[in-house]
């Protein structure tokens, strides 16, 4: 039986570094307190159409999630990395010392840094904090940047994703329903076994959960972008020794970690397990189309 623990509002973010224990006598070694950058969609182009991607004009915006505190940086690295490759990032402007900031990217500008788009491709825009005389990169070869679980804060957005996409057709897309679970951190659907996927309308899809009784989880698409997105809705309620009363899940983490991809048929959502006492954490759900 999964168990509970109360919701707590982060204050500031913790991640693992070089810091020396000197450095603060109070702080744990190898532990050091960042300012989480926030980056941002101002305006343009929701995604990369994959049949003409050189219309791709899009307006981000670089900025600091707590923006009254004294823990700043040096100064930050504004970086692009290109299909999840942490060895394949370039730096877009450096030495960004005064928030907010902007920067206009374009799909001129993603072809002359890697090559030709196609269907498929992802982008993913961060920063580099400086600070100290240490580098904390968006984009590590191994583990997240900044710390686990800083996009699970309301509103985060540590980076921003842009994909060349395929066109969601729910009829297409969805075809006879029949999806494979391929991660499943809640644990109730079973990795391997067949979830049922139906059409509420032309941007909305549902997963039939598979508990009798319970709600299915019901998905919101972006048609401009296949970002998806799970209102809080109630699941339903366990038997046996299971004390909290009815379960809700939202997602969290916003659209790079909840999403559809048609060109590969997989449904992704980070959801939020709650109850009324508190919440148990995110935990991904990931179904791809059974062949």
């Amino acid at each position: 039986m999964k168990k509970i623990f109360s919701i707590l509002m982060l204050l500031s973010l913790v991640v693992v570094s070089a810091c020396r224990k000197s450095d603060n006598a109070t702080m744990p070694d190898g532990m050091v307190y960042l300012n989480q950058p926030h980056i941002t969609k101002i305006s343009g182009s929701p995604a990369i159409l994959d049949d003409d991607p050189m219309s791709f004009e899009a307006k981000i915006g670089i900025d600091l999630y707590f923006k009254d505190s004294d823990k700043k940086p040096d100064y930050l690295d504004f970086v692009v990395m290109k299909n999840g490759d942490a060895k394949n990032v370039k730096t877009l402007k450096g030495n960004i010392t005064s928030y907010p900031d902007e920067f206009d990217v374009s799909g001129q500008l993603l072809t002359d840094l890697f090559g030709t788009i196609v269907a498929g491709d992802s982008y993913d825009f961060g920063v580099n904090y400086i600070t100290g005389g240490a580098t904390y990169l968006a984009f590590p070869e191994v583990g997240d940047g900044y710390g686990a679980n800083v996009g699970s804060q309301p509103d985060a957005s540590p980076t921003a994703r842009y994909s060349a996409i395929c066109s969601y057709i729910a009829d297409d897309f969805i075809g006879d329903g029949k999806f494979k679970v391929v991660t499943d951190g809640w644990a109730d659907f079973g990795v391997g076994s067949i979830a049922d996927v139906v059409k509420v309308d032309e941007s909305t899809i549902a997963i039939t959960y598979p508990i009798d009784g319970f709600n299915p989880i019901t998905i919101d698409i972006n048609l401009g972008d296949n970002t998806a997105s799970v209102a809080r809705q109630p699941l339903g309620t366990y038997g046996g020794s299971w004390q909290y009363g009815t379960l809700y899940v939202a997602s969290t983490g916003g659209g790079n970690a909840n999403y559809v991809d048609p060109c590969s048929g997989r449904i992704r959502i980070n959801g939020s397990y709650t109850v009324s006492a508190g919440g148990f954490g995110a935990f991904v759900l990931e179904l791809e189309k059974a062949q």
